[in-house]
């Protein structure tokens, strides 16, 4: 047992004991699957940067980074987090506003359709079990290459935990688990970026090796490397800006996101948490692309470009430090994986098999259930960690972000329209990008499935709603969710939030004075 393993078991006891700590006051199914809606601000943003993270950051987006992409992904990441304050204001309030445990049950209750629900519930369960085998490769790839144990060994011995979390505490024990993850994670790569690029010679000369780099060209360039993604610049600009839009489609709607705000004690605490997390994001993944780019200094030719973090953590980082950043990657994996786990189980005992039985068992015994069936497929294919991630963050924006966002601002959408946006957008989204793994084609840039996808949608709302109308029953449905409950009026309340609401501008300006003084102004003087 090498010391990176040690590290890693003693996590995932620390969090196999507060989980069970925590299901000793789980008295019901609201705390099993909503926390009982009674979490402060610092638990939703915890929770909502945890189980966004992943090994897709610290994995899938730091290879991107490496590979050249640095450009690319920030322009992403700056149009992502827009997402938070959005998914917020213009779905989350909303949302809990609803009282519903799940968000398909929100769709459904918003147009009046058991159809709509059903749909909304087969998306997320396909899209959630996608990130889930994600991540479960993510996590085995990791501990794989760190401990040299068995790839399957290693997905087993990490299963075990994220399902005893997830099953015996729920919802309550992956908000506090995952809060404490993020506070590994996130203080083990500040320190390790610091000391990465204080190695290289600090970042004013990381910035002059990188820009005249003879290995790779573009590690820092507007348009990144065009021998990596995309022939040209603005291909791989164009690649940054809808894929900017999908990850903000998944900030403002995603479930693994927006349900968060079902836990949230008040619609404040939603608005107020958006702006943490928005913040929070942006800075880890701007941390992730400036360790990742400067290990190109260090070693430019790594075998697999997933493994940047291992490798400086095993290579670059005193020992220790390398310890705790690899447990904390690990950590955001599990994190991730209690997140989705604990949404399929909670959708298919609130969704498929409401008033059958006790939610509560069937919630955990569909996610043991589900677990061993992204273990087999996890086993038997391949890790594919940023192709499977992207997949499942296209099918969220073309399926869900356009009926989320008129559900809410528009009168005139139907269930008709709204369930036949919801369908194409999927299939559309689904069908793209199938297409290239099956006659071997490379599609350009603005054929990307999520551009299909959303397009598929947005028509085919405007066409359902436009051939049938907005029933009574919608009208009242929809009405009702714009009635401010008098629990959310106080004036103090609502005057700490409008502060929070008007920081977004400043929040706005730190981000693009960082990015200027960063990036911009250091290359643009080289």
């Amino acid at each position: 047992m090498n010391i990176y393993f040690l590290g890693m078991c003693i996590s995932f006891i620390i969090y196999l004991v507060v989980g069970l700590a925590i299901s000793r006051r789980v008295k019901d199914a609201n705390d099993f699957f909503v926390a009982g809606r009674n979490a402060p601000v610092f638990l939703i943003v915890g929770s909502m940067i945890a189980s966004y993270v992943s090994t897709g950051m610290f994995m899938g987006d730091a290879g991107e980074y490496y590979n050249g992409l640095f450009s690319p992904m920030t322009i992403l990441a700056t149009i992502q987090i827009v997402g938070y304050v959005y998914g917020a204001t213009f779905f989350g309030r909303y949302l809990r506003r609803s009282k519903v445990m799940t968000i398909p049950d929100f769709f459904g209750k918003r147009f009046c359709s058991e159809k709509i629900r059903k749909l909304t519930t087969l998306t997320a369960i396909v899209t959630m079990t996608v990130y889930l085998l994600s991540v479960m490769q993510g996590i085995g790839t990791l501990m794989s290459v760190v401990t040299g144990l068995d790839y399957n060994m290693c997905i087993i011995i990490a299963m075990i935990v994220f399902v005893a979390v997830s099953t015996i505490a729920g919802a309550s024990g992956v908000l506090i688990t995952d809060t404490i993850m993020f506070a590994v994670f996130t203080s083990a790569l500040v320190v390790s970026a610091f000391v990465i690029v204080g190695k290289a010679g600090g970042w004013s000369i990381v910035v002059k090796q990188l820009v005249h780099f003879e290995g790779k060209q573009g590690l820092l360039s507007w348009g990144g490397n065009t021998d990596y993604l995309y022939p040209t610049k603005g291909g791989n600009i164009f690649w940054g800006i809808v894929y900017g839009v999908v990850w903000l489609s998944v900030c403002m709607v995603g479930p693994w996101q927006s349900s968060r705000y079902l836990m949230a004690k008040s619609e404040h605490i939603v608005i107020r948490s958006s702006l943490f997390s928005a913040l929070g994001i942006f800075m880890l993944q701007l941390l992730v692309g400036i360790t990742s780019v400067t290990i190109n200094i260090f070693n430019p030719k790594l075998e697999s470009a997933s493994h940047v973090m291992i490798w400086a953590s095993t290579n670059i980082l005193p020992t220790i430090l390398g310890v705790v950043l690899l447990t904390g990657v690990l950590a955001a994996g599990i994190s991730s994986a209690t997140t989705f786990l604990s949404l399929i189980g909670s959708s298919i005992a609130n969704d498929i098999f409401r008033g059958k039985g006790n939610s509560i068992r069937i919630g955990q015994t569909s996610m043991v259930v589900i677990s061993l069936v992204v273990l087999l497929f996890a086993i038997t294919n391949p890790p594919q960690i940023r192709i499977v991630l992207y997949f499942g963050g296209s099918i969220v924006a073309a399926s869900w972000m356009p009926v989320a966002l008129v559900g809410i601002l528009s009168k005139r959408v139907t269930k008709t329209g709204a369930f036949y946006g919801m369908f194409v957008g999927f299939i559309g989204c689904f069908v793209v990008k199938l297409i290239p793994s099956l006659i071997d084609i490379s599609l350009p840039a603005y054929f990307d499935s999520t551009v299909i996808g959303m397009l598929l949608n947005v028509s085919a709302i405007f066409i359902g709603s436009s051939v049938t109308s907005v029933t009574d029953e919608e009208k009242v449905a929809r009405k009702k969710l714009f009635v401010v409950p008098i629990a959310e009026k106080k004036p103090e309340d609502v005057k700490k939030t409008n502060n929070y609401l008007k920081a977004t501008i400043i929040l706005g300006a730190v981000i693009a004075a960082v990015l200027v003084s960063v990036w911009g102004l250091p290359v643009a003087m080289q």
